[in-house]
């Protein structure tokens, strides 16, 4: 059921180049055709990097464009993000941060585990407490996007690449192993896309959170954790 009702969204989908500088800021625009129902959606997938490192990547939708806008090296990447989603103003927003920690650390009844959550065991993570600054700045922007009523789902782009069968041993190695990875899953999830765009991993960690994203709308996702402790939508 899956593979048919993701490829009938997807069999279509056929990517243009074009790109635009806004200062620092580049938002590298591809051009796709989609029914309607995915269309009216706006839906952001992000690749959540170090705050001034420069390696946070958004890519969302605008009707039938997809872009991809790249934080500033030395810029506050939470800010940027903020910014962003506001201008953008999504209907889901899917992060591949963390953004709960251990239902121990709550008091949840039944948790015992200092280190890993259901969802890292069940998806083999790593445990939250691991990167606890990145830990922390994700679920601080939860908090504050859903302030602004924006809903903030995690999301694991490693395990969307498990999902896919795409090929593990070339997943974030080099430049070369990316064009392959994309040639690959162009065929794996029927889409076109003009590879010259996608220019690093971090591009492609947030079209993975962003294909999450259109699996959730499509309710073709997996979902895994416990509702108290964290869920995470692949």
């Amino acid at each position: 059921m899956y593979a048919k009702v993701i490829s009938s969204f997807f069999k279509h989908l056929v990517l243009q180049p074009f790109q635009q500088s806004y200062g620092h800021i580049f938002k590298r625009i591809l051009k796709m055709t989609l029914p309607d129902t995915i269309l009216k959606q706006r839906i952001v997938g992000i690749n959540y990097g170090c705050k001034y490192g420069g390696t946070t990547v958004i890519c969302h939708n605008t009707f039938h464009e997809v872009r991809f806008i790249v934080s500033s090296k030395n810029a506050d990447a939470d800010s940027f993000i903020l910014n962003e989603i506001l201008h953008i103003d999504p209907d889901i927003v899917l992060i591949n941060a963390p953004l709960s920690l251990p239902g121990v650390y709550r008091h949840l009844n039944g948790y015992i585990d200092y280190f890993f959550r259901k969802c890292d065991n069940e998806m083999k993570a790593a445990s939250p407490m691991f990167a606890g600054g990145l830990t922390a700045r994700a679920i601080g922007l939860k908090k504050l996007l859903n302030d602004y009523g924006f809903p903030v789902y995690e999301t694991y782009p490693r395990k969307m690449v498990e999902i896919l069968s795409l090929p593990l041993q070339l997943y974030w190695q080099s430049i070369t192993d990316l064009d392959w990875m994309l040639d690959i899953f162009m065929k794996k999830a029927s889409i076109a896309i003009n590879k010259r765009i996608i220019t690093t991993w971090h591009h492609f960690d947030s079209l993975l959170a962003f294909f999450s994203g259109l699996r959730y709308m499509a309710r073709q996702n997996k979902v895994f954790g416990k509702v108290d402790e964290g869920l995470v939508y692949v």
